[in-house]
């Protein structure tokens, strides 16, 4: 419920701010894709996720 939220006011926030400078805008739209891929970056396990090492 938290991170929904977080999403949503970033969202309008990025829609806000930086509309006025990107051509076209679109920012909206785009922005929770731009979370999804940083987080999935950082943390490519998932939040609580812990990386398991098998060793042979």
């Amino acid at each position: 419920m938290v991170a929904g939220i977080l999403i949503g006011v970033l969202e309008n926030l990025a829609a806000g701010f930086l509309d006025p400078y990107v051509p076209g805008g679109g920012t909206r739209d785009v922005f929770p894709f731009l979370v999804l891929l940083l987080v999935l970056w950082f943390k490519p396990h998932g939040l609580f996720g812990t990386e398991e090492i098998e060793r042979v």
